[in-house]
């Protein structure tokens, strides 16, 4: 085989390589984007089918009267966030809420000093501002609000130093009568 001969192999096998990576870059991050975009679209439904339109004072206080549920003003912070100080099975917990997050989601330090750190099965991943992390799933037996309470609530721990504060997601935000945001208040309804 003659060098020139040598050089064409090599050369037609180095874009043969290339071609092979970016083929298998491709279908893999398609998967992940689909499922990204897919996940994004679901909790885009979710706000829109818990988001009503507000319900003058007067007649919140005599529906929380007669149907006996719990109403939380939560005021935005400096960073407009809505941070809140709940009860998950009867321990205080910062979190701030985060309609965009589709379950509650606990830092590791949070899940431990809850006592959920012993047994834990990380066989999920999730996606927060600072990357892929995975997340293990866990069961809440309750998270109160002020006079909201919701039982068994759907959760996930992530790695340790992967979260740097709790959020309360659409596994608890989503089961409420209804959420509706006003300039720098958020309204939680149950």
């Amino acid at each position: 085989m003659t060098s020139g001969m040598r050089h064409i192999l090599s050369e037609a096998l180095l874009w043969l390589s290339v071609f092979i990576i970016a083929l298998a870059a491709f279908y893999y991050l398609d998967d992940r984007i689909g499922a990204y975009l897919d996940q994004s679209a679901e909790q885009q439904r979710q706000v829109r089918e818990h988001t009503i339109k507000p319900v003058p004072r007067e007649e919140q206080s005599e529906q929380q009267e007669e149907n006996g549920y719990g109403r939380v003003v939560l005021q935005a912070g400096r960073g407009g966030h809505f941070e809140v100080n709940a009860y998950i099975n009867d321990s205080s917990i910062k979190l701030i809420t985060d309609t965009g997050a589709t379950y509650v989601a606990l830092t590791y330090e949070d899940a431990d000093s809850l006592g959920l750190t012993y047994n834990l099965k990380y066989t999920g991943r999730a996606r927060t501002a600072n990357g892929v992390t995975k997340v293990a799933p866990v069961i809440l037996q309750s998270i109160q609000i002020g006079d909201i309470e919701l039982k068994n609530v759907k959760a996930f721990v992530h790695e340790e130093g992967a979260l740097h504060i709790s959020l309360l997601g659409m596994s608890f935000i989503g089961r409420l009568e209804r959420f509706e945001m006003s300039g720098r208040q958020l309204v939680l309804v149950q």
